[in-house]
């Protein structure tokens, strides 16, 4: 409804019903002429809702519950419990690492990469003092796929000189206050929570509570610079503000699903029941309240003796479709249906990895625009400022961040295409060692130079040297590369 509905269905709430029914009817009459059959409401055509709102107006009425039954299948069904944990495993594993660059400055460079090792590697970094920032983003990927989002938000803190003043807060997106909605309120337009400037678009402040509202204590909220938070979600439409769980298409599925492998276990138990009923004038005529394996109820019969098997029922036939359900859930969480319960039993290392290929372009999307762009980037650039205030010079600084390493299936088989493609030019060797989970490349290398010193020294060649044994195993002319003497200029 527009303003002037919603002014009329508070005041006459008959009328304003006129309207949307009148309107109803004018829609229905222009889409039985449409082209599309999918866009029609004649007869055959049994579409019972269908909204062209933007993603933020069903967010609004949404979002709450939503997050709410989310949660609820997290808890109690193992189908949504394995879907996140799997999501986590392989978007974050033991965490996204950083790791700093400088173009023309070693000095700066091993300086960031220490200060940040030493700040993201301890408990420092956390507000609470429990978590590294590793734990940190597994905690923040495993609210974003259970709950829709995360936040991130920066602490500048007292610190003892040269240490880093910052510290990371982690909150769930129900600390941004959904009720705060209104468009004019000083110049910004309130978007359920986040404040957006109508001229540029850009995020200006967040609504943030000071308690949890599912705590039941009374909250209050104030208004928080979006220069000190980092909100990390999936972005689904353009205009998008705040976030919805994952596989939220599914969620009634699995319910359902959960509820029929309950029957379907209480109809096994059943099966498995072998009891015998016996008729005699000597019985005790007490009935049993419930069937047990290996029953033996007397009753009382009134006449000869009689005795009567209990027949348990067959159960066969359901295992082909609990398997379609858990494959379209697992689509719905963008994961692969082996990663969700785990059955490996018709998977070869070709079929294996061709869909883990499939899941793979989810999880290098997801760990790339949410938890990098949105959480991590922020992060870094937080950390150098607050450097900055400690007296560290990392002017020109930049920070990659290397996903984790990918468990190799076949090692020997998945090495060869990387050899490859470095061999044939297509990406450098750092580059490579980075894609499987070497977040300082330059450091495995130097120690590998410092080991073939060390067998120079010895005296020893070994299979595993490359300088002196091809790949094939054949001996190599004996002229070992010598390292380089040129060394990256330092402007300082």
């Amino acid at each position: 409804m527009n303003a002037l509905e919603r002014i009329l269905a508070a005041v006459a709430p008959q009328r304003a019903l006129s309207r949307a029914q009148a309107r109803a009817r004018l829609r229905m009459l222009e889409a039985n002429a449409a082209g599309y059959d999918a866009a029609g409401r004649g007869r055959r055509n049994t579409w019972s809702r269908g909204s062209d709102a933007s993603q933020n107006a069903e967010n609004r009425g949404a979002l709450a519950l939503l997050r709410a039954r989310s949660r609820d299948l997290v808890r109690n069904n193992p189908y949504a419990a394995s879907a996140i944990n799997a999501r986590v495993s392989y978007t974050v594993g033991d965490g996204i690492v950083p790791t700093a660059y400088h173009p023309t400055s070693a000095r700066k460079q091993k300086l960031a990469n220490q200060l940040m090792r030493e700040w993201s590697q301890s408990t420092d970094c956390d507000v609470e003092g429990l978590s590294n920032l590793a734990a940190m983003e597994s905690l923040a990927f495993r609210a974003i796929s259970e709950a829709g989002e995360a936040l991130f938000v920066r602490q500048i803190t007292r610190a003892k000189r040269g240490k880093i003043p910052l510290k990371i807060r982690l909150l769930e997106g129900d600390y941004i206050d959904h009720t705060k909605d209104r468009a004019g309120d000083g110049g910004l337009e309130w978007i359920q929570g986040v404040a957006i400037d109508p001229v540029t678009f850009q995020r200006r402040q967040y609504w943030l509570l000071d308690a949890h509202p599912g705590d039941g204590k009374a909250r209050t909220g104030k208004p928080v610079s979006a220069d000190g938070i980092a909100h990390g979600f999936d972005i689904l439409r353009p205009g998008q503000v705040r976030g919805i769980p994952a596989g939220v298409a599914a969620m009634t599925r699995m319910r359902n699903l959960d509820d029929f492998n309950d029957a379907r276990l209480e109809t096994q138990k059943i099966a498995a029941l072998l009891g015998v009923i016996a008729r005699s004038d000597k019985g005790d005529n007490v009935l049993p309240e419930k069937l047990e394996p290996g029953m033996l109820a007397v009753l009382s019969s009134g006449g000869d003796e009689d005795i009567e098997t209990i027949t348990p029922p067959s159960v066969s036939g359901q295992h082909e479709f609990v398997i379609e359900q858990a494959q379209l859930i697992a689509k719905a969480y963008g994961i692969t249906y082996e990663a969700l319960v785990g059955d490996l039993a018709k998977v070869n290392f070709t079929s294996g990895k061709m869909g883990r290929t499939d899941m793979m372009l989810n999880i290098r999307a997801w760990r790339k625009h949410i938890m990098v762009n949105r959480m991590l980037a922020p992060v870094a650039q937080w950390f150098l400022q607050a450097a900055e205030l400690a007296g560290h010079d990392l002017a020109g600084t930049e920070f990659m961040w290397v996903a984790p390493r990918l468990e190799m299936v076949d090692a020997e088989r998945e090495t060869k295409p990387i050899i490859t493609q470095v061999r044939s030019g297509l990406g450098s060797l750092s580059t490579h060692m980075r894609t499987i989970g070497y977040d300082d490349p330059e450091a495995e290398l130097i120690r590998a130079s410092e080991d073939f010193a060390l067998l120079d020294k010895l005296g020893l060649r070994l299979d595993c040297d490359p300088r002196y044994t091809s790949n094939s195993g054949q001996a190599q002319p004996d002229n070992p590369i010598n390292p380089s003497s040129e060394e990256r200029t330092d402007d300082d």
